[in-house]
């Protein structure tokens, strides 16, 4: 429902017109029209002067303003004016009813009740001053002007300005200035009232563990207001500062939580008899585990070690950590650490893993290298064997001898001989020793896999001296006191072999030879324990010369039977 207020005083102080407790007003507006009406006539002609379009502008205008439910109405108010000529008695008859004419057109024209105020003010003397100090053409201007400022009655200005220069100022005042004097005039005020208040945003102001300075916008709505706000904190561990005069801004501290539980509040801020609510949230104390161990590196051989890690809360929770490697094994942690074991690295890379220590849904990586084995020494391929003729063991002649290999499948061989086995009184004699060398050439497929195995055949040379008695004859080779050639006997051969690999650096080399025997020997007796010589021989044979079953260690780098249990 719309207010009207009685005041009649178009003067007043719109601040003072508020309507309700602490609001004030926020704008004001005015709106005013006057009609202008013939000689003695006070029914409202629109058709005279600009009346008809003056009128329609003043009740769209009114219409307007009053159909808006946020603006507050005053009454209209109707003052009216008459023109000086006429007597006093009828000129408040007319300019009453030219009032009540004006109000009537109006309350048609907008389709409302509203309330009226009229007031008959007869001649506007001061608009008739204005008019005249505004038209230069006024005759004897200044005598008129005394008159019209003069303390004179009504009815004593008209008669002087009627007397005046023989009439001739009236007679022009009345052709073009009494006119304007013949009016009614109507005046409304409309104004709007805001409450003055606080736009506090409704989203939390947040904080950290630590705490810290905060600032929250509280918007005055009617900045003129001068009220200051009251903010207020129901808990200690807020503290509010009051706000800057003129200022938008709700300044507060919030001290540090030192507890795992997040905690709220709401500042309290009164302005203009209503209270605005500030929400504050803190984080509680959020567990953390930091782990205090880096990274670490390890030889090939392994080893242990301890994830030590630290926590900012003593709740009993135990993180869990894991290996993404089976060669690190990890134990169940506790609150001194973590222990986990490397594996030797058997592999000739290097290798990494991570473990991963996880709490309060955080992971942390800790790296462990660890360096590759060692590469077995690089040695330049040489090969050798180490034997002995099994056959001459079994003949109680210990021997023993070597091969090289030379490349290209060829080797050289020495091999020595030598037993000295005698009784004397019993006349028996096992005496024997010699040396042999040979080179060799092998071939076969044994032999492309590694040297030192598979066919060969070779030449061999032999020098020997022997003396064999078993009862009372005996033979000895070569002449003790003759040259040298004829010390010893003389073997040149050819040679075949195969040499079989049995173990991981065991062969068995087979060889037989073919070839001259050449030498002198003696033929001899025992009697009475004195060696009587009975002939001397020259011994020249063509065949069979060489048997050989040796066994033979290997020597040396890479000379190995690889499918003989070998490195793996």
């Amino acid at each position: 429902m719309k207010k009207f207020l009685l005041a009649l005083s178009v003067l007043a102080l719109l601040p003072l017109l508020s309507t309700a407790q602490n609001t004030i007003v926020d704008r004001e507006l005015q709106k005013s029209v006057k009609v202008y009406f013939r000689q003695g006539v006070f029914t409202l002609d629109e058709n005279y002067m600009d009346n008809k379009a003056t009128l329609k502008g003043f009740a769209d205008e009114v219409q307007k303003y009053y159909n808006d439910s946020t603006a507050l109405f005053r009454q209209i108010r109707v003052v009216s004016s008459v023109s000086p000529e006429g007597s006093m008695a009828i000129n408040e008859h007319i300019a009453k009813k030219r009032a009540e004419a004006i109000a009537a057109w109006i309350s048609k024209e907008i389709n409302a009740e509203v309330d009226y105020s009229f007031e008959s003010q007869g001649v506007d003397w001061e608009l008739f001053t204005q008019l005249v100090e505004e038209d230069e053409n006024v005759p004897y201007k200044a005598e008129v002007l005394e008159i019209l400022q003069g303390d004179n009655t009504d009815n004593a200005r008209f008669v002087a300005l009627t007397k005046l220069r023989a009439g001739e100022p009236y007679r022009y005042l009345y052709k073009n200035i009494f006119s304007d004097l013949r009016y009614a005039a109507a005046r409304c005020e409309f104004w709007w009232e805001v409450e003055p208040s606080l736009l506090v945003s409704n989203e939390p102001q947040r904080f950290s563990t630590a705490g810290g300075d905060g600032a929250a916008t509280a918007t005055r709505t009617v900045p003129s207001y001068e009220e200051e706000p009251v903010v207020e904190s129901p808990v200690e561990w807020v503290t509010p500062i009051a706000m800057p005069a003129g200022s938008d801004k709700v300044l507060f501290t919030v001290a540090p939580n030192n507890s795992l539980e997040p905690r709220s509040t709401a500042l309290t801020v009164k302005y203009n008899g209503k209270v605005y609510n500030i929400p504050i949230e803190q984080e509680g104390i959020k567990p953390v585990l930091r782990v205090t161990s880096g990274d670490k590196s390890y030889g090939p051989e392994g080893g242990e070690d301890v994830i030590t890690y630290e926590k900012n809360v003593d709740d009993g929770v135990l993180p869990t950590a894991k290996s993404s490697a089976d060669w690190v094994t990890v134990a169940e942690p506790t609150e001194e650490g973590i222990n986990y074991t490397v594996a030797e690295n058997p592999s000739q890379e290097p290798r990494e893993t991570t473990i991963v220590v996880e709490c309060y849904d955080e992971q942390h990586e800790v790296t462990i290298s660890q360096a590759a084995a060692e590469a077995p020494a690089v040695c330049k391929p040489f090969y050798m064997g180490i034997k002995t003729n099994m056959l001459y063991d079994v003949a109680l002649v210990p021997n023993i001898g070597a091969e090289f290999y030379l490349g290209k499948n060829f080797s050289i061989a020495a091999n020595y001989a030598h037993a000295w086995w005698s009784k004397g009184a019993k006349s028996l004699f096992w005496r024997y020793y010699g040396a042999d060398a040979s080179i060799r050439w092998w071939f076969g497929k044994p032999s492309r896999i590694k040297p030192l195995q598979g066919h060969h055949i070779g030449v061999n040379y032999q020098i020997l001296t022997y003396d064999f008695q078993l009862g009372g004859e005996g033979i000895m080779a070569g002449m003790p006191n003759g040259n040298l050639v004829d010390r010893a006997n003389h073997i040149v051969s050819f040679e075949y072999g195969y040499s079989l690999p049995i173990s991981y650096r065991l062969n068995i080399d087979f060889a037989v030879g073919f070839g001259y025997h050449w030498g002198l020997f003696e033929e001899y007796t025992t009697t009475d324990g004195h060696f009587t010589w009975q002939a001397t021989k020259r011994r020249q044979y063509l065949g069979p010369t060489k048997l050989e079953v040796s066994l033979v260690w290997l020597i040396g780098c890479d000379n190995y039977n690889k499918d003989k249990g070998g490195k793996r």
